[in-house]
């Protein structure tokens, strides 16, 4: 897996020598070379591993991040641990211990009785968690409250299990541990280590669910004995559909132990295939659903791949690794570290998580920064080639007699009254198909909110009135979840690529005009390369600066967005679980009283009105009209006459003139060689 971690850290040091040159080019001033490499400093690869004890996460991670045996298996942290492993200068571990309100939260988790909520298994596991971790508190004694009150604890790596051990000395008061390890390829990246989810602490399951959420790639390790068991389920419906769909991998780890007793590598796999699509149908969870339906469980042997990373010496010297070495070579029918490699599959593993990552990161971390160098570096070849243009229609016309300028000065006038003509009808054609296009989002966008809302509403009419808020508080959430990170989501980017398309078909036709008046008028000019060059450039215009995305990645500050606009609408909707199902219910004592004000905040929620967004979004569009219009009439029809008028009125002179045209000229052509070195430079890379 180091080797994927290595690549990273290569594409960010290909990016620099990119930007490094780009700056040396003068293609980006200083402002943007430091803030590229500002984003590619902090830039942080996010890796999730989710499971349940005793799957083989502290095996798989040893193979995963270190490619040797250096988390003991006795680290294998406890039901509500959290452990972040990132590079350090020194291997050294800091954990974080409650504060003495989220000690006095948990307390009173444990002091309640299991038999009030019977039946909501979420919360019968919250108050065991809590019951046991206060009953291992008191390895602490008298300590307690001092360490409660000190927050932070920095100690050396060989003390870690005194952490994350089910038995460790400060397990009870750790909210989570940061493990600081030596290897160069651990740079800028952070592998999360998240087990705990039915945590009694509220401010430690969201630092859990913050994790998933900005994780590039999320691992959820099942074990072959069992896999997909009722705690697995449980995983899976609270967990795994706030990862976002495409980010979420199952491998399923020791699968050597049913191999053993005749299972295929297929039949392991098609099984848990089977039982996933199983439980997603009894859920009736459409989002979780779209999350997992392309996800293809792997077998794997994270002990096997461990075996195949360990020098021989040491399995040979050590009576656990000898007696494992030798029952998969038994199994597998295999002899050599290369074999057992490759039969633990842990390879198909690591490959899918590296073409996700590429696929995570690409865009914002190294696309766009190389499309951006990339638009720089053409923008000032445009410019060259403009001016040498110019310079070569100037030396053209220094050569000719008035009365073939005056020609050319009426064709020019005329290119560009007819040129303002066509720029004008493309914006009235675009600002009819947004207006169009506006309507049918907003209609689209009221239907499905409104249809969420009825089902808020009928979950919460029929709320038993002996049940507690809590009992639907699920049901609520998953609700709102859907209609934010699946419904509106997908209409809107519907929308957008609606738009893009139009944009792009009625820009296409307008072009294919807009070559006929310069061919007409202007035969002096290469008017397929003049258009070729703006098409191109409108093009990236619309696709590098997501003029049509909705939602942007993380960053992307200046962008309006569906999350920054939608999701601050629905904010107050969705937050403030610890008062019960929501916050807005903390002041109501009865179950009338609840009832009511949620569904207020329902019919609050109903009334979201997303046009002004749609309004600004669309709007976009105007920076297209003035790029067209800048590039054909400010660029190209505007110089020319200015040079023709120049000359007209300047004809004592037309010989010194010519004179330096023609030297500028040679100047021009020189510096165009220049730049198609400049961009071959950087395309070859270091």
């Amino acid at each position: 897996m180091a080797n994927m971690f290595e690549a990273l850290q290569s594409k960010k040091t290909e990016l620099v020598f990119k930007v490094k040159k780009a700056k040396e080019f003068g293609w980006i001033d200083e402002n943007r070379y430091k803030e590229i490499l500002g984003k590619i400093d902090n830039d942080v690869l996010t890796i999730g591993v989710i499971g349940q004890m005793k799957c083989g996460k502290s095996t798989f991670l040893n193979s995963f991040v270190f490619e040797d045996d250096i988390l003991p298996s006795a680290t294998t942290p406890m039901t509500a641990a959290l452990s972040v492993i990132t590079y350090g200068e020194k291997k050294r571990i800091v954990a974080e211990f409650y504060n003495e309100d989220e000690w006095a939260e948990m307390k009173a988790q444990a002091s309640r009785d299991l038999s009030e909520v019977a039946g909501n298994t979420l919360l019968e596991s919250k108050i065991k968690a809590a019951k046991e971790l206060v009953a291992k508190s008191s390895a602490l004694g008298s300590n307690l409250s001092e360490n409660l009150r000190k927050g932070k604890q920095e100690d050396s790596f060989e003390n870690l299990i005194e952490y994350v051990g089910a038995d460790g000395k400060f397990v009870s008061i750790t909210k989570s541990v940061s493990i600081y390890y030596p290897k160069e390829y651990l740079k800028g990246v952070e592998i999360v280590d998240t087990p705990g989810f039915n945590d009694p602490i509220v401010s430690r399951e969201e630092r859990t669910n913050a994790f998933l959420k900005k994780a590039d790639v999320v691992l959820m390790m099942l074990y072959a004995g069992r896999p997909f068991d009722a705690t697995d389920r449980d995983i899976i419906f609270k967990n795994v559909r706030q990862c976002g769909v495409g980010k979420v991998l199952i491998g399923i780890n020791k699968y050597d132990i049913p191999y053993e007793k005749g299972e295929t590598e297929k039949e392991i796999q098609d099984y848990v295939r089977e039982e996933l699509e199983k439980a997603c149908r009894a859920c009736n969870d459409n989002l979780l659903v779209e999350v997992l339906e392309n996800v293809t469980p792997i077998p794997i042997s994270a002990s096997m791949a461990l075996l195949s990373e360990i020098p021989m010496g040491r399995i040979s010297s050590s009576e656990q690794y000898s007696f494992d070495w030798k029952r998969y070579c038994d199994i597998f029918e295999i002899s050599s570290q290369p074999e057992m490699r490759r039969k633990s599959r842990i390879d198909d593993l690591f490959d899918a998580v590296k073409l996700m990552v590429e696929k995570e990161k690409d865009e914002i971390l190294f696309k766009k920064p190389i499309n951006a160098i990339m638009a720089a570096g053409r923008k000032i070849k445009e410019e060259t080639d403009n001016l040498l243009r110019e310079t070569e229609l100037r030396v053209e016309n220094l050569k000719k007699p008035d009365d073939e300028l005056e020609e050319s000065r009426d064709r020019l006038s005329r290119a560009n009254r007819r040129l303002e003509k066509k720029i004008n009808g493309l914006d009235d054609d675009l600002n009819g198909a947004f207006k169009s296009l506006v309507q049918k989002g907003k209609n689209e966008l009221e239907d499905i909110v409104d249809a969420s809302c009825n089902r808020l509403e009928s979950v919460i009419k029929n709320w038993p009135r002996l049940k507690s808020v809590d009992s639907i508080t699920p049901e609520l959430q998953k609700e709102t979840q859907q209609l934010i990170s699946r419904d509106l989501k997908r209409a809107i980017e519907r929308l957008g690529q609606s738009a893009e398309r139009t944009t792009k078909n009625t820009i296409r036709d307008f072009m294919t005009d807009a070559e006929e008046v310069l061919m007409k008028f202007l035969p002096e000019v290469d008017s397929e390369e003049v258009i070729r060059g703006i098409s191109s450039s409108v093009d990236l215009s619309i696709e590098d600066a997501d003029l049509f995305k909705f939602g942007s990645h993380e960053g992307d500050d200046d962008d309006i967005t569906f999350w920054s606009v939608a999701g601050t609408l629905i904010e107050s909707f969705i937050q403030g679980y610890t008062f019960g199902a929501y916050g807005v219910v903390k002041n109501a004592f009865t179950h009338d009283e609840t009832q009511r004000e949620l569904l207020a905040h329902v019919n609050e929620l109903r009334q979201m009105d997303l046009t002004e967004y749609l309004d600004s979004v669309f709007g976009k569009k105007d920076n297209l009209i003035t790029q067209i219009k800048d590039a054909l009439i400010t660029s190209l029809i505007h110089p020319m006459q200015a040079q023709v008028e120049e000359i007209l009125a300047n004809t004592q002179k037309r010989e010194d003139e010519l004179k330096e045209a023609e030297q500028a000229l040679e100047g021009l052509k020189q510096k165009v060689k220049r730049i198609a070195s400049q961009f071959d430079e950087i395309k070859m890379g270091a």
